[in-house]
């Protein structure tokens, strides 16, 4: 490590990027093993999981790759994709830019490409053909599933106390989502850029989440006094409202769960967006932003436990820093997965930042001089 890195390691930068990272990375592989299973079952079989467990089931594309304890899922491998691209060299980011859409969907695909297992080209195929063909292919047929929201915390990363330029980011990069599914994941970038701010609360990341959501919005003052517009439009703010006043209700990670089956389900893909979204900002306020609790209730919430977990994870770890993580979470996590290098990528995510930083200053001199400051 250089003296620069040294430097930029100890930083409150880094160390929250860094928290994120690997606190998303945790919620991921602790959902993982119970991916898919009710809550009912879970506390049948498990009681709670607060813990890091195997995999009992084969790898597959789109869930673990291993079946030891800490694994991740194709969640975090997506997100390392996207972060790969933000900070590879030639990256518009290194200029004080922001990532463009081809430079991910270049990244998926030179990683398709680089692939040496099926289960590597299997997991990426659906992005790579999606980042290729654009508008002609629907990824996942269309479905509003997740994909992008458990991946997308790096664009939240780089743009720290700004959720509007996180929404507007997200969104305007991302080819993996549809429909009312791109904004479901434009708001979790701007939850995590939220959670930057020094003095962020679980209400103020869910406030300028959903702040962020309605100054993106593009429609006509005729529109939105339809009688239908709440039902048709908003589809996440309504799950988000209805999961933090249910979060405030309960004040428990686990005795929501029930109301949450009843209220937050949208048809039956367990991936749903919007869905995801309000499960993982109900919990972070039913936990009152406990990073632990807030992971293992997304956890033990079941569905699709390791989206709502690694989402959770990256918001929290963003809000507190490395020192709410648990030590031996982190070291099994981190072990588990050496081809990602958590810390490697938090440093260049927060090198990122202050070169942003600084084009900002240097915008704001020449704004000084011109109105005679």
């Amino acid at each position: 490590m250089t003296k620069t890195d040294q430097d930029l390691g100890a930083t409150p930068r880094f160390d929250r990027i860094y928290a994120a990272m690997v606190a998303g990375a945790i919620g991921d592989a602790m959902g993982g093993p119970v991916e898919g299973w009710t809550y009912q079952r879970i506390q049948e079989i498990h009681g709670v999981v607060d813990d890091l467990l195997p995999y009992e089931s084969v790898p597959d594309y789109h869930n673990h790759f291993r079946r030891a304890p800490g694994s991740v899922t194709d969640d975090t491998r997506l997100k390392h994709l996207v972060a790969g691209a933000m900070v590879a060299d030639g990256s518009p980011c290194w200029r004080g830019a922001l990532p463009r859409r081809g430079d991910i969907a270049w990244a998926i695909v030179q990683a398709y490409h680089a692939a040496e297992t099926s289960l590597e080209r299997g997991f990426l195929e659906e992005y790579a053909l999606g980042g290729v063909y654009g508008e002609a292919k629907l990824i996942w047929g269309g479905r509003m599933t997740n994909g992008f929201s458990m991946a997308n915390g790096p664009l939240g990363l780089i743009c720290p106390g700004d959720p509007e330029a996180a929404f507007a980011l997200s969104f305007d990069v991302d080819f993996i989502s549809d429909g009312y599914a791109k904004y479901s994941a434009a708001m979790s970038a701007a939850a995590v850029a939220a959670a930057l701010a020094p003095d962020s609360t679980p209400a103020s990341v869910v406030e300028q989440a959903l702040a962020a959501a309605q100054a993106h919005r593009v429609e006509g003052p005729l529109t939105r006094a339809w009688q239908w517009y709440d039902h048709v439009f908003t589809v996440n703010e309504r799950l988000v409202t209805t999961a933090v006043d249910l979060a405030l209700r309960h004040r428990d990670v686990f005795s929501v769960r029930e109301a949450y089956y009843e209220q937050l389900r949208i048809g039956e893909l367990g991936s749903e967006a919007a869905q995801t979204l309000a499960v993982a900002l109900g919990m972070l306020v039913a936990a009152d932003g406990n990073l632990r609790q807030a992971i293992i209730g997304c956890v033990n919430y079941g569905r699709d436990s390791d989206s709502y977990a690694t989402l959770v994870g990256a918001i929290a770890g963003a809000m507190h820093g490395i020192s709410a993580v648990p030590e031996s979470w982190r070291r099994t996590v981190e072990a588990a997965n050496p081809e990602f290098d958590m810390r490697a990528t938090s440093l260049e995510l927060a090198q990122v930042v202050q070169v942003r930083y600084q084009r900002c200053q240097s915008r704001a001199r020449v704004m000084r001089v011109l109105l005679g400051g």
